[in-house]
């Protein structure tokens, strides 16, 4: 038992909850929410992140609907997705049943745009007004980190549309239309998410001004125009996966270069090593830095999550294959996080982050060392082996 899991059993036991029922999937779900609803529903909640089974999962999917507590829901939203960032598959909770809105659907519209290199979107929630024009509410939201701001406006129906437009011709950002009410609910998500911050970063200020229904439960809009591939398809759309970085909304993907920069320096220690090891060696060391990267540079469930809104706008936007392609990579690395670098997408992502500056990088030194009489270590030794005279026999 992992010293985390001994700890979080220990508050558990505590607190009068039995963690290997818990873990097992036998503890009463009744008893449970009993104990969330109370004092200490939210110790409860964390704790049972270092619990890290389907069962788990399973129970608080089940019970977060009925918590009223804002501060133990968040808790369990949290928990929800450590486990998810753990490998833990989290069922999809059942929709709630479809109360009559506050706002009627069709006075209501939402836009959203593709994730950007730093995994920034942009939401656009509008409603007409009775006196004419519209009420926009325009935010930036970020996979993982959450709300980044949020803002609201009176503008008429033309100056709205001269900015989609803009911002399409100026900054290569498209807004396609969504369903407001999910992207409502991923808006409550990036808020919880975000721990407020500020009137520029408080979503629940303004919602009221939208709708007082309680919001969904968050998930990335789906596409009618893009059919989620059978699992007897998506290998055959994994392996392709590397064109998907030719489509505008992935080329800008490149993490920044403080970000990579570390793991150049460990590839080119191995590859500058005074120690001579065999090809193979050295290839399986490379390899192993690379693991690391894929799994620093493009988390496996961020990335995911930003495959599954991207393929979102892609199907909204004629692109059908890009979108079921992007779903098959989505679902391949949430299933399988630990192999991602095995899926050609996520391979030629980190190769075009670490590969191109470490291209670079080796250009620029050996650009100064042709203008440098200096030798390094390493090159010290190679030439004193290069021209050590071998031995004869007498």
């Amino acid at each position: 038992m992992s010293d985390r899991r001994a700890q979080a059993a220990a508050t558990l036991a505590r607190l009068g909850l039995d963690a290997d029922a818990l873990a097992a999937g036998t503890a009463a779900a009744p008893d449970v929410a009993a104990r969330l609803a109370g004092t200490d529903g939210r110790t409860i909640a964390a704790a049972l992140a270092d619990l890290v089974t389907p069962a788990v999962a399973r129970l608080l999917v089940e019970l977060e609907p009925a918590v009223t507590n804002r501060a133990v829901r968040k808790e369990i939203r949290r928990t929800l997705y450590r486990l998810r960032q753990r490998g833990v598959a989290v069922p999809e909770p059942t929709p709630p049943p479809v109360a009559p809105s506050s706002a009627p659907a069709g006075d209501v519209e939402g836009f959203v745009s593709a994730f950007d290199a730093r995994g920034d979107r942009v939401v656009w929630i509008v409603r007409a007004q009775p006196t004419g024009g519209a009420l926009l509410v325009a935010a930036t939201m970020n996979e993982p980190a959450g709300l980044r701001d949020v803002h609201a406006g009176e503008a008429s129906r033309k100056q709205i549309r001269a900015v989609r437009q803009r911002m399409e011709a100026e900054a290569a950002i498209r807004m396609v239309a969504a369903d407001w009410r999910v992207l409502d609910a991923l808006l409550v998500e990036a808020h919880e998410r975000a721990g407020g911050g500020g009137a520029e970063r408080d979503w629940l200020r303004l919602r009221p001004r939208l709708t007082t229904d309680p919001p969904r439960p968050p998930a990335e809009p789906v596409s009618r125009r893009a059919v989620a591939p059978t699992p007897e398809e998506a290998p055959a759309l994994v392996a392709g996966s590397a064109a998907l970085v030719a489509e505008p909304e992935l080329r800008g993907w490149y993490p920044t270069p403080e970000a990579s920069s570390p793991f150049v320096d460990e590839i080119r220690t191995v590859r500058e090593s005074p120690i001579v090891l065999s090809r193979m060696a050295q290839e399986e060391r490379v390899r192993e830095v690379l693991r690391r990267a894929a799994a620093t540079l493009f988390p496996p469930v961020v990335l995911a999550r930003r495959l599954d809104g991207t393929a979102y706008v892609f199907a909204e936007t004629g692109r059908a294959a890009a979108a079921r392609q992007a779903l098959a990579v989505a679902s391949a690395i949430r299933a399988r996080p630990a192999e991602a670098l095995e899926v050609p997408l996520v391979a030629t992502l980190v190769e075009r982050a670490v590969g191109t500056l470490l291209a670079e990088t080796t250009a620029r030194e050996e650009e100064a060392r042709r203008d440098s009489l200096v030798v390094t270590p390493g090159e010290a030794l190679r030439d004193r082996a290069s021209s050590r005279p071998g031995r004869t026999r007498g």
